[in-house]
């Protein structure tokens, strides 16, 4: 499922490329939006809020997708997906802007986007630093939650997807499955988190390592039964249906053993990501 970053990075290339052109002409192959006609309109905004996509007209409408699993938008050429996949085409005065299979896809208000949104934790990867506090206080709200589950209930905190939830534990040290409320030196564990995932949503690439900074690099996800990078543990994990939270899941069960308390190892983190860009974020808890 495409994260926070991802999402980011999409809106910003809408952006880039047709805000502030007319919709030439508008084709619907959902019967969700049969009837739907944005020809005459012009696309205001392209803005993102965790994992959703809302795409802003000057008429008042917004068109609100959500990627899921199987989604994805074509921005600029014609989509060579075939016909039934190509959910809705937007024709622009410069080229095309094409929604491939997008499972969740809406016409609404602009003025009641909070219908969708409105529930959802802060914006890891908006405009603004994601303010810490409040997410530590979500996601603590339930101190049994395993802590990728509660990582991942973006009512918590928008734009962690699993990814995330696996590489960020490993990085300080703590299982996926410690129970929450046991794990001290969470706030740092949310900034790192934060700063990361902004990089990778201004860079491009979902690199958790530092190394190797145009690809989409990572330490354990997803190398589960493959020798644990530090203590060549062999790492373990959950499949889809044996986890929690019905994500696959790797952790090392030596680095990232469940104990009664588990702290986050900040020295751990700044040694693992000692090259990544990350570290020069304002929200990184450990500087340079």
């Amino acid at each position: 499922m495409p994260e926070g970053d991802t999402i980011r990075r999409l809106a910003n290339k809408i952006t880039e490329r047709f805000v502030g052109e007319r919709v030439l002409k508008t084709i619907t192959r959902d019967p969700r939006l049969v009837g739907v006609d944005f020809s005459g309109s012009v696309l205001r905004e392209a803005e993102a809020f965790g994992k959703h996509l809302m795409l802003r007209f000057d008429d008042g409408r917004t068109l609100h997708g959500h990627l899921l699993m199987t989604g994805s938008w074509t921005v600029g050429p014609k989509s060579n997906e075939p016909p039934w996949r190509r959910r809705i085409e937007l024709w622009m005065e410069t080229g095309r802007l094409t929604g491939i299979a997008v499972p969740i896809l809406e016409v609404l208000a602009t003025s009641a986007e909070d219908r969708v949104i409105g529930h959802l934790g802060p914006d890891l990867c908006g405009a603004d630093s994601p303010d810490v506090g409040e997410i530590v206080a979500r996601l603590t709200h339930d101190p049994a939650s395993p802590l990728a589950g509660a990582m991942l209930d973006q009512r918590n905190v928008a734009g962690f997807g699993n990814l995330y939830a696996v590489e960020l534990p490993f990085i300080v040290g703590v299982s996926p499955n410690q129970p929450i409320g046991s794990v001290t030196g969470l706030a740092d564990l949310v900034g790192l988190g934060a700063a990361v995932i902004r990089t990778n949503a201004r860079r491009g690439p979902q690199n958790t390592t530092g190394r190797r900074l145009s690809t989409d690099e990572h330490f354990i996800y997803p190398k589960r039964g493959r020798p644990c990078p530090i203590c060549a543990t062999r790492l373990d994990g959950w499949s889809e249906q044996q986890s929690p939270w019905r994500r696959v899941s790797t952790w090392c069960p030596t680095c990232q053993a469940v104990a009664d308390e588990r702290a986050v190892d900040l020295d751990r983190a700044r040694r693992l990501l000692a090259l990544h860009p990350a570290r020069r974020e304002p929200e990184f808890p450990c500087p340079s």
